[in-house]
């Protein structure tokens, strides 16, 4: 990662690549140190940048500012609308325009204004630059990331210590971001059941916390019948892995965490179409996130005891693969009709849900990549949340929104679970109708719950198609970042 500074100086001296100058529109350009005020409206007054949002205009070499090679003005639009997420959006912007320039030193003037705190504003800020600080090259033949070597970020004189507390979290919250990413954006063929769980088990020894990984023979025993059936398609034996953060002092609360892991969904026998699995390698970001959220935990010494429960399983078409018409025993004993083996998720969650009640926790959440049905309803930024404690979910909620990670309440309609009445089960695994996809598998899920303080979250928002702001192509990275906000609040 690169170093990290917030400075109380103007930034105008600046020694780098580039200085990038946060600009509202109208008058407040003079709000700006002088030397660089000047440079922002002469090119204001002639019309060559009107600091409409997110437009972006390089000069090199500007007059008075001497020491940087290059300074980048970024439109913030009107102040009357700022918001955190605005400035987010607009300083990762900013970012990622100086990481494919090959720059690799960069300041930020933070902007003046009068209707966000100062450590707010800053906070913001450095945070958009350093969710855009990422590169997956992996597996590019010559893996030469391009990253930053240094981010300065200016304050012209504004108190910086307040900012400087909320570092240690930004970080945490920020690499746990860059792990999802990394999980989610490899190759199915490298991240299966087994390599993810040694993974995870070299990383929670590195950060100290509990963990325990179950194989096929132990998920048996246990009744873990559901993650079986998925998994038996493949040749890749599933895994449930349970990780355990606790803090040195007596724990507030105890949450357990529980993450669907499917390293690569074809969809079972319910094969899906060419196109439905090119990105399903990120058919395991609930695995992720819990995995990082779970080391951003025991970074940060949160006070709140956290389980973390991962399933993990291929769904793959083969001979010995779970069919349409079987009935699946759950580890609750309730019965499972499976009609449509791409509805798999759910599956490896009802053993998991059942797992984590028997914990009786004072919350559960779990985060999965559930249905095609809430991407359709929120877009590919946005990610469905359900639950009977309003509370929680209202928690969950604020989280998101102090991160800018978008969450929106989608109901649990009683009315919703007649349609997975079976014939031949006590419930079956799809309604049956295109209508309500996300509200129904939902509901499902809410079958294998035995508890009263239960949030479901459906990860609409995981994967993005296009880069945008501080979002690269590929997996977004969302949820350890207001899980973890969450958790410390």
């Amino acid at each position: 990662m690169a170093s990290i500074d917030i400075s109380s100086q103007p930034g105008k001296d600046f020694s780098g690549d580039v200085l990038v100058v946060l600009v509202f529109s109208g008058r407040e350009r003079h709000r700006l140190p002088l030397a660089i005020s000047k440079v922002a409206r002469q090119v204001m007054d002639e019309s060559d940048f009107k600091a409409e949002y997110l437009e972006l205009v390089p000069l090199h070499h500007p007059n008075g500012v001497k020491e940087s090679r290059w300074m980048l003005l970024v439109g913030l639009g009107e102040e009357e609308a700022v918001t955190h997420n605005k400035l987010r959006k607009a300083a990762g912007a900013a970012a990622r325009f100086c990481l494919k320039k090959g720059w690799k030193s960069l300041g930020l003037v933070s902007p003046a204004t009068s209707l966000l705190d100062h450590d707010e504003v800053q906070v913001a800020v450095l945070e958009g630059v350093m969710l855009a600080d990422y590169d997956f090259v992996l597996f590019k033949g010559k893996p030469e990331p391009k990253r930053f070597e240094r981010i300065e970020v200016f304050t012209n004189g504004d108190d910086t210590r307040k900012a400087r507390r909320h570092l240690p979290q930004i970080e945490a919250g920020v690499n746990a971001c860059h792990r999802v990413r990394d999980l989610a954006n490899t190759p199915a063929g490298d991240l299966y059941p087994e390599a993810f769980a040694e993974l995870a088990q070299k990383l929670a020894k590195q950060h100290k916390l509990g963990i325990e990984i179950m194989d096929a023979d132990a998920l048996a025993k246990g009744g873990f019948n559901c993650v079986l059936a998925v998994g038996q398609g493949s040749a890749r034996a599933p895994r449930v892995i349970k990780l355990e953060y606790k803090p040195k002092e007596k724990p507030k609360k105890h949450v357990v965490l529980v993450g669907k892991g499917i390293c690569f969904d074809a969809g079972g026998l319910s094969l899906k179409d060419a196109s439905g699995m090119e990105t399903m390698k990120d058919d395991m970001t609930g695995a992720a996130i819990v995995l990082a959220t779970l080391l951003a935990c025991a970074e940060m010494q949160v006070p709140v005891q956290v389980t973390g429960l991962i399933g993990l399983a291929e769904n793959m078409p083969s001979g010995s693969s779970f069919k349409p018409g079987d009935v699946l025993r759950s580890r609750s004993v309730k019965t499972i009709e499976v009609l449509n083996t791409d509805a798999e998720g759910r599956l490896i969650l009802a053993d998991l849900l059942h797992f984590a009640s028997e914990m009786k926790p004072d919350h559960i959440v779990d985060l999965a990549t559930l249905t095609g049905a809430c991407v359709i309803a929120l877009g590919d930024g946005v990610s469905g949340i359900f639950g009977e404690d309003q509370k929680l979910v209202e928690h969950l909620l604020d989280a998101g929104k102090a991160t800018g990670e978008h969450l929106w309440q989608l109901p649990l309609v009683p009315e919703y679970r007649s349609a997975l009445k079976s014939h031949v089960a006590d419930i079956k695994n799809i309604s049956g109708t295109r209508w309500g996809g996300a509200i129904s598998a939902a509901m499902f899920l809410k079958d294998f719950v035995d508890h009263a303080s239960w949030a479901h979250v459906d990860l609409s928002g995981n994967w993005s198609s296009t880069e945008r702001d501080y979002r690269t192509y590929g997996a977004s990275g969302e949820g350890p970042r207001w899980l973890l906000e969450w958790l410390l609040s």
